[in-house]
């Protein structure tokens, strides 16, 4: 706030002596610009062409690679939730035929038998 004060001050103090604020406070003109030659034009152009040619072939390799990896993981979580249900069965049936351990709970049991059937299916 007190800067825009203190242009507008200069601004009219210099309206006043007779001095145009404009051509003070201009900004630098532009750069020229530089022409190259066609070879060098040509030249840049095929390296933008290659360096794009090769930032897709990473990208579709990532692609690639992330889908596999995806395919992993789903497999994995598909014989986690298999463990999980059989599991979660044989909870039921210990704890309705009372042959659960004293203090036993479902972690501790899930723990034992997801070990049990990891170690079971290779």
């Amino acid at each position: 706030m007190k800067r825009m004060i203190w242009v507008a001050t200069i601004a009219v103090v210099l309206g006043w002596s007779g001095l145009h604020p404009a051509p003070l406070l201009a900004q630098t003109p532009p750069a020229k610009e530089v022409t190259e030659t066609p070879a060098a034009a040509s030249k840049k152009s095929a390296d933008r062409k290659a360096k794009a040619e090769q930032r897709k072939a990473k990208r579709e390799e990532t692609k690639k690679a992330r889908a596999e990896k995806k395919a992993k993981a789903s497999a994995a979580r598909g014989a986690v939730k298999d463990r999980q249900k059989q599991c979660g069965a044989e909870w039921r049936e210990a704890k309705a035929a009372g042959k659960t351990e004293k203090g036993m709970t479902w972690p501790k049991f899930w723990s034992a038998c997801n070990a049990r059937l990891k170690a079971k299916s290779g």
